[in-house]
């Protein structure tokens, strides 16, 4: 839903006409008409065709409220049938209360917010949290009688601004009709009226977008009334989760973007969200893709419908197609019952292919029928049945050579690859490392009520970041969680993250991972590795004529790291030329 603002009018009081500082935002079903008030005078608000702004809805009396602007400006309620409110206050006949900017008049089902024009794009108002919650409760009661939606955006910032800076931000892609409010340091929240999660996700994207034109990073979390909650404590607690992509049924947070291709990826997430287009998610093993998919879900309009991951490589041929497309009963031996397929069980949600390209090529053309149709035949099945779900397929194959060896239908691909996506690896998000590993090890500690919980010494982060990580999130959780068992002190150090296999090939051999700690060299000093090692410097550094910042980059690990392993070693540290 889009909120349509109409060209400003002025009202033409009858006893001033002089155009003021104050314009009257009149929000209802969704459309907001805006009024420029007269400087003084009094206008009369009402359905009735002899008012001076008149609103047709039904819910609104012919002559409902009059605005005295001859001092700022002050609401009076001309004997409504539905009454009116300013904030919680509900006013009498003859009641006349003073409206400041920003504030918001209910008349009925319909909100009017006055706004000060003079303040102009470069500031906005930013009200309390206590403000804003009594706002987001008034919203609540109203769409509750107007059976509209609104949304509620917690936004995130780093590094943190003063309230001014934000409020100059924030004011140049709010809408006139949204509140702004300040959470806390680095944290506020926006309340925008008449929005369905289309639009609100919109916005949200919006936000970021700005910002990051400013050079400050931004998240944000999306909750939209009634679907995610009939309260501001619900609809706030709902938006928070989704900033910090917290899973609501566990309390563990699911998603670390602090890389600037991860920060990429999750904008073009959350702009394709609310459409029901295709995604196919690429990347290596391990590197997050059921998150992305997850990450799709909680962002679009089916984030209240089940969400079904389905690994294609687990079943075999027979089974897969009786589990996506349901079967009758006695359509084969021992189908004693119709059974419903998991495409028909996940209704109004998302259903993830992982490992798509394992499908066997029969499988292949049901899917491809169940995509142009949208309707499943269930085995031995004779009336296609409707389905309501939205596709989302990952794979770490080319697909690509997969078609050209004959292995992949090429019709299907461009069926699921309406957007294509690629998630990167965990090497490319260096940034992300050390994050996730701490995120990892609290969820490990947490689910194993393992206390008091360690913390990740400085030198294990350079050794963290120095690995290749051929195994991905996969493996750093793996490393972390072993990590913690064989530490069992308040710091995990490099002894304690296990060294991987030596590799065989020569090149993966000069950028494997080296060990950083003395206890682990001295483990190895009866074995052919040390010296492997040592060789394996020496051939960096040779290979980089000296420079031991490129033969770091190539080894594949930290420069101070190099430095301490050249003296532990006792090599001698490449001099600069005179």
């Amino acid at each position: 839903m889009t909120i349509t603002i109409s060209p400003s009018a002025t009202v033409e009081s009858a006893r001033e006409d002089e155009p003021g500082r104050l314009v009257l935002l009149v929000v209802a079903d969704g459309q907001a008409t805006a009024h420029e008030l007269p400087a003084r005078g009094v206008v009369t608000v009402g359905r009735g065709e002899r008012c001076d702004i008149v609103v047709d809805h039904p819910s609104v009396s012919r002559a409902h409220v009059r605005l005295h602007l001859d001092h700022g400006l002050e609401v009076e309620d001309a004997s409504s049938t539905n009454g009116s409110r300013v904030g919680p206050r509900v006013l009498g006949p003859g009641d006349r209360v003073r409206v400041g900017s920003g504030e918001a008049i209910s008349i009925g089902d319909v909100a009017l917010l006055v706004q000060d024009r003079s303040l102009g794009s470069r500031r906005r108002r930013l009200w309390s949290h206590d403000y804003f919650e009594n706002r987001t409760e008034e919203e609540c009661q109203r769409c509750e009688a107007a059976r509209t939606p609104f949304a509620v955006i917690h936004v995130h910032l780093t590094p943190a601004l003063d309230d001014e800076r934000a409020a100059e931000l924030f004011g140049a892609v709010l809408r006139p009709t949204d509140v702004l409010g300040h959470y806390g340091p680095g944290e506020f929240e926006v309340l925008a009226p008449a929005a369905d999660r289309t639009e609100a996700e919109h916005r949200a994207v919006e936000v970021e977008a700005q910002l990051a034109g400013a050079g400050v990073a931004a998240r944000t979390g999306v909750a939209v009334y009634p679907f995610d909650g009939e309260s501001h404590h619900a609809l706030a607690g709902r938006a928070l989760s989704r900033l910090r992509n917290i899973d609501t049924s566990t309390g563990e947070v699911r998603v670390v973007v602090a890389s600037p291709r991860m920060r990429e990826l999750h904008t073009l997430v959350a702009r394709i969200a609310p459409a029901d287009i295709s995604v196919l998610l690429l990347g290596e093993t391990g590197v997050g893709k059921e998150v992305v998919a997850e990450t799709l879900q909680r962002r679009s309009r089916r984030a209240d419908g089940p969400f079904l991951r389905l690994n294609c490589a687990a079943l075999s041929e027979t089974l897969l197609e009786s589990e996506l497309f349901g079967h009758e009963r006695g359509s084969f031996t021992g189908a004693t019952a119709t059974k419903l397929g998991l495409l028909e069980t996940a209704a109004g949600g998302t259903v993830l292919l992982d490992e798509v390209g394992e499908l066997p090529m029969a499988v292949q053309v049901k899917l491809l029928r169940v995509l142009e149709e949208r309707a499943v035949l269930r085995v031995g099945g004779v009336t296609p049945i409707a389905i309501d779900v939205r596709f989302v397929a990952a794979t770490h194959r080319d697909l690509a050579v997969e078609i050209g060896r004959g292995r992949f239908r090429e019709d299907l691909y461009y069926r699921l690859a309406g957007v294509t996506l690629t998630v990167p690896p965990l090497r490319e998000r260096l940034d992300e490392i050390e994050p996730l590993a701490r995120l990892f090890i609290t969820s490990f500690c947490r689910r194993n009520q393992l206390a008091p919980m360690p913390h990740l010494s400085s030198s294990a982060v350079d050794w963290l970041r120095g690995h290749a990580w051929p195994g991905n999130l996969r493996e750093l959780r793996n490393l972390v969680e072993r990590a913690v068992l064989l530490g069992r002190g308040p710091l995990i150090l490099p002894e304690h993250l296990p060294l991987g296999p030596n590799p065989s090939n020569h090149l993966a051999t000069l950028t494997a991972p080296l060990a950083t700690a003395p206890a682990v060299v001295t483990a190895l000093a009866a074995s052919p590795q040390l010296s492997d090692e040592r060789e394996r410097i020496s051939a960096a550094l040779e290979a980089c004529a000296g420079n031991q910042t490129r033969a770091a980059i190539m080894l594949g690990i930290s420069r101070r790291t190099l430095v301490y392993r050249l003296d532990l070693y006792g090599l001698a540290r490449p001099r600069k030329p005179a």
